[in-house]
């Protein structure tokens, strides 16, 4: 893994799977370990954008006292962004989910 060849070597830690109530699509997150670092890469399957829900309404949702864990960060940002959603009204709809096509 040390050749020049090789480009960006992980090791994959753990997968995580979960719904958002109201929507059928599946959210995936796959955990990685880089080789030659001590950071975790998380890769989602997708991503959250709510048509309708302003910046300052995410920022509202921002919890301050997490610990900095990886995965609980990427969980926290669709669970506030989906609440202050919902919190406003607007009914879960499956196209708050953006596809990453970079995820395999």
């Amino acid at each position: 893994m040390t050749d020049p060849a090789i480009r960006e070597p992980m090791s994959f830690r753990s997968e995580f799977k979960f719904l958002l109530k109201g929507i059928s699509t599946e959210i995936t997150l796959r955990l990685y370990s880089p080789i030659h670092s001590s950071s975790v890469v998380v890769r989602q399957s997708h991503r959250i954008a709510i048509p309708g829900l302003d910046a300052q309404e995410r920022a509202a949702c921002e919890d301050d006292t997490q610990d900095g864990e990886v995965l609980q960060n990427v969980i926290s940002e669709f669970v506030c962004n989906y609440n202050a959603a919902v919190a406003k009204g607007l009914k879960p709809d499956a196209s708050w989910l953006q596809p990453d096509p970079n995820f395999r």
